[in-house]
């Protein structure tokens, strides 16, 4: 069948089938941000999941930026959101991903890592710190945990920029972006007021804010190689800060970071350079991007399509994953279904049309994350040479070997699917004038799920409310 051939990344990675595990807030990082035993539990049981690939949520360059206080740092991948006090890997996130790692996945990838710890997504971010601050074994130890089982694990690297909350840096320091363009969560006094106190407005980049910041990425790939990962993600989507570079919307600059569309690439072409740089040729380097931010004046489909077409053309990437969408616009997490057309709500997968218009202006690997549910769906997204790769997330939560049952040629298409489940008790939080609650919301039900794993050592419950 499709998703079980194997699959060999332009860097030589051989992946044992077409399944990857897509990043995920895991919110585990604790005070430090670095991995910890709840990191480690959860992926050794995705590491068992027969897999293709692991993806990790997304770890941090930045300290002074998360985008969950609880990502992984690297301090100066899905938000598991289990970063401790530290915000390093630790025993939940490895109990979290040992249980991916038996799952069959042909590749994991972990959950966004910031590469800089002042600016986290979330407060539980795992982070990468300093060269002089890492505590490499933790590292070790999570890619250990994640490729015990022979699947090959890439970190997913991040910047939050203007998404960033306040608490890693000092009372009232603005976040950084492009340009000094604040994330609108609403229209509403209330809206407006909590934008104002968690987020703020950015301020504009400097070129030694810029070169600061292209070298922590460049950092956090070299640490992530040192550890003994397969790879790592650049995350340009979402509205995270290379995501914010590449938006009209978002970037308002007249230098050569932003007086052209193709300048508006330059932030990221540096990052993927200075990795380059430093890794070997083996080492993968991937990266993530929109389709589009489904938002007035931000990135459409004609330009998300030339991006693709001036990646292709830089060469040095390894995979593309496809995904939409930011935080004031969440398509993401599926939240813009009914806005779309009929034909487009039919198919499985968020992005796979657009997909399939990029797979002819570029021969680089393109995985294809939101939506797939069935053997079926994900068959023929491949069949149709859309994508090369299907991403799944969400239902990995509840069932870590899914692809086992995927991959199962004694169980029919009709029953080859994920877990069914609904998430009782989300409607009301739609009726806030709050931009992503609602979606919110479902995230936090997904970390519960891996919560129970990782720190608790129960398995998931779908019923919960």
């Amino acid at each position: 069948m499709p998703i079980g051939q194997p699959i060999e990344l332009l860097c030589g990675l051989k992946l044992s089938n077409r399944i990857i595990k897509a990043a995920m807030e895991e919110s585990l990082g604790t005070v430090d941000n670095q991995p910890n035993e709840y990191i480690y539990r959860l992926y050794e049981r995705w590491a068992k999941g027969s897999f293709g690939l692991l993806l990790t949520g997304n770890v941090q360059v930045d300290e002074r930026y998360p985008g969950l206080m609880t990502d992984l740092m690297v301090p100066t991948a899905m938000e598991e959101s289990l970063g401790t006090v530290d915000n390093q890997p630790n025993e939940y996130i490895y109990r979290l991903y040992e249980r991916w790692a038996k799952g069959s996945f042909g590749l994991l990838l972990t959950g966004n890592v910031q590469v800089d710890e002042r600016y986290p997504g979330l407060m539980t971010d795992l982070m990468v710190p300093s060269k002089e601050k890492i505590d490499i074994e933790k590292w070790k130890r999570y890619a250990n945990v994640c490729q015990s089982y022979g699947t090959p694990t890439i970190v997913q690297i991040n910047h939050a920029g203007r998404q960033s909350p306040m608490g890693k840096r000092p009372f009232r320091q603005p976040t950084i972006a492009p340009s000094p363009i604040p994330m609108t969560i609403g229209d509403n006094i209330l809206a407006k007021m909590l934008q104002s106190l968690i987020i703020g407005t950015p301020e504009e980049m400097t070129q030694s804010q810029i070169d600061e910041t292209v070298q922590k990425f460049v950092n956090a790939a070299e640490i992530m190689f040192q550890a003994g990962f397969a790879g790592v993600e650049i995350h340009a989507s979402h509205g995270y800060l290379i995501s914010s570079f590449l938006s009209p919307k978002t970037n308002k600059r007249r230098d050569e970071y932003g007086a052209t569309p193709k300048d508006r690439m330059r932030f990221l072409f540096q990052i993927i350079d200075g990795i380059r740089a430093v890794v070997p040729q083996s080492f993968a380097v991937g990266v993530k991007l929109n389709s589009a931010d489904f938002s007035t004046g931000g990135l459409t489909e004609d330009e998300a399509h030339d991006q693709i077409r001036w990646i292709d053309e830089h060469g040095s990437i390894d995979f593309i994953e496809i995904s939409g969408g930011t935080y004031e616009a969440p398509a993401m997490m599926g939240t813009e279904d009914q806005s779309r057309p009929e034909r487009t709500r039919r198919r499985e997968a968020y992005f796979i049309e657009f997909a399939a218009k990029v797979r002819r202006t570029t021969s680089i690997p393109l995985i294809v994350t939101g939506g797939f549910r069935t053997r079926q769906g994900m068959n023929d997204a491949i069949l149709s040479n859309a994508c090369d790769l299907v991403g799944i997330g969400r239902p990995t939560c509840l069932q870590f070997n899914l692809p086992e049952l995927l991959l199962d040629r004694n169980i029919t298409d009709e029953d080859a699917q994920a877990i069914r489940y609904d998430i009782r008790g989300t409607k009301i939080f739609n009726l806030l004038p709050i931009t992503g609650v609602g979606s919110g919301i479902g995230t936090l039900w997904h970390n519960w799920q891996m919560h129970r794993v990782a720190i608790e050592n129960r398995e998931p419950d779908p019923t919960l409310t």
